[in-house]
């Protein structure tokens, strides 16, 4: 089957105290990264942009907090090629 490329951007926002916790991004089952938020504590976004190679269907992007003890970590704004998804987790790939 075919994949099409594609530019997925999402906003990952993060709450802490003192050391910043680390988050993976999935699409679907897969790990595209692992990050950790590094500045001066508080509220902290990072703007991830990822392309992916992925079958024409519905996906599912996922964030994982792996430090959930450090901080609260939340997300915002999800586009597939610059236009705003239906859902804040899923998108389509047409």
């Amino acid at each position: 089957m075919l994949l099409r490329q594609a530019e997925l951007s999402i906003e990952v926002h993060c709450l802490y105290a003192d050391q910043g916790p680390r988050y993976r991004v999935y699409v679907d089952q897969d790990l595209l990264t692992e990050r950790s938020f590094i500045w001066i504590s508080g509220k902290q976004y990072i703007e991830e942009h990822l392309i992916v190679n992925l079958q024409p269907g519905q996906h599912r992007i996922r964030i994982e907090n792996v430090d959930p003890d450090l901080g609260i970590i939340t997300t915002k704004n999800l586009t597939l090629d610059g236009i705003a998804t239906a859902g804040e987790t899923v998108f389509e790939i047409i």
